[in-house]
């Protein structure tokens, strides 16, 4: 039987609140053949040699752009221009200069009202705005297990269940394996960004790239301007109920239906900001480093500018072993991939298939396993070999050095402890029968 399904259904699970009949978990059963697993293990064997090899230039690439990164901080470290006062006039002598600054960003004194007009929602003081549109939706989860069955198939239940949730995202029904669970096929709103044009720093204008890394959001309590008047969408002001901060659009927030939408809302204050970044006219751009890399520091808060360095150091050490071990985990499917028909042939076997199966794909997860991170490991040695070759050697060298160092200690330690053998000559009487006879008296 080739992919069969078969449907069933178990036990009830009611969601309080709702008034539909209880939710049947959804259950689907699949036999899958020997035959059409070993063509898909064939064809994933193509897959998986792509994914090892397209491991290696991953892990190398990683390690050049570390390498950039690093001598690029200590670059910017080393030439950055500290701006005491931010507010005073631009000095021109700076242009193109790596600089640092730290003061208040707030909006521009010709920048408009940051303001989400749609719902009336305009604070004052503030950097950014942002919409958080939510809809009462279906949501499928499932779990899978799967067993061997006589002759290499296999015997795949997968059970679905459904629950209702709030979601910022369009949730498309229209997979679900029940299909009796149906979403909206749309969202009358969704959520977005509002900010302010220009953000300044003092004499100076953020650029976008610095605006972006403006990203603190935190809630935005009702202030007691929220009001469904001050709604200008027809839909929404028929509708909406002004609940918690924000608006309810719906049949009640105590018992939500599917559709029903909310709207809250976050805030970016004006606040105090540290840069690092190059100098351009009245605003900044990125600066370029002799290494090629880039440097574009923003922190919210004060810091200073070692501070923003070694914050951006120790996020380019987190980028860095997440890449490796991401490298890592593509190699390991890869391998796993290619060695997966050996164990759909020993499947087929008589009597012993499954478990000959099962033990050629616990022992091929381990060998993988192991390969991959042996290989992950040397393509990382030979990456900075070719990047740093200078720095590598010199640390082979102290390698070396060390476990020289400390064999020679082990064996000069094992000499000084030894205790000299002294060789011992037995010493007979006359009263021992094992004595030998003196001088021809026996």
């Amino acid at each position: 039987i080739n992919n069969k399904k078969v449907n069933s259904h178990r036990s009830s699970n009611q969601i309080p609140g709702d008034n539909i009949k209880p939710i049947m978990p959804h259950t689907v059963v699949t036999y899958t053949s020997w035959g059409e697993r070993l063509r898909s293990a064939c064809c994933g064997v193509c897959f998986g040699i792509i994914l090892f090899l397209g491991s290696f230039p991953l892990l190398v690439w990683n390690e050049g752009r570390s390498i950039q990164r690093y001598e690029s901080l200590e670059e910017g470290r080393k030439n950055v221009v500290v701006v005491a006062d931010p507010t005073a006039s631009i000095d021109r002598s700076r242009e193109g200069m790596l600089v640092y600054m730290s003061g208040k960003a707030e909006a521009g004194a010709d920048a408009a009202a940051v303001s989400d007009t749609t719902f009336g929602v305009s604070p004052s003081n503030i950097l950014k705005l942002k919409r958080v549109a939510e809809m009462y939706q279906w949501e499928e989860s499932s779990s899978s297990h799967t067993t061997k069955t006589e002759g290499g198939g296999t015997r795949t239940e997968t059970t679905y269940s459904y629950h209702k949730t709030w979601s910022d995202h369009l949730i498309k029904s229209a997979s679900f394996s029940d299909s009796s669970h149906e979403n909206p096929s749309s969202m009358p709103y969704t959520s977005q960004i509002f900010l302010a044009d220009p953000i300044v720093l003092g004499s100076y204008t953020l650029s976008n790239g610095l605006v972006g890394k403006i990203n603190w959001f935190s809630d935005w309590t009702n202030d007691g301007s929220l009001s469904v008047d001050n709604i200008d969408d027809d839909y929404a002001h028929q509708t909406a109920i002004v609940y918690d901060n924000g608006f309810y659009m719906g049949s009640s927030p105590g018992s939500p239906e599917v559709g029903d939408m909310k709207i809250s809302f976050k805030y970016i204050p004006e606040g105090t900001v540290s840069l690092v970044a190059a100098q351009t006219g009245e605003t900044f751009t990125s600066y370029v480093t002799k290494r090629g890399g880039s440097l574009l520091l923003l922190r919210s808060g004060y810091h200073t500018a070692d501070d923003l360095f070694l914050l951006a150091e120790r996020d380019n050490v987190v980028i860095t072993w997440l890449v490796r071990f991401a490298g890592f985990i593509i190699m390991y499917m890869g391998l796993k991939m290619v060695s997966q028909p050996l164990e759909v042939v020993l499947d087929r076997i008589p009597l012993i298939g499954r478990f000959a199966g099962d033990i050629m794909g616990g022992a091929t997860s381990l060998v993988t396993c192991i390969v991959a991170a042996a290989l992950s490991i040397l393509t990382i040695a030979i990456a900075w070999l070719a990047y740093r070759p200078l720095l590598t050697f010199t640390l082979f060298a102290i390698v070396a050095g060390l476990v020289y160092f400390a064999k020679n200690r082990v064996d000069v330690n094992r000499h000084g402890t030894e205790i000299p053998m002294v060789k011992a000559t037995p010493i007979f009487t006359d009263a021992e029968p094992s004595a030998p006879p003196r001088d021809g008296f026996v």
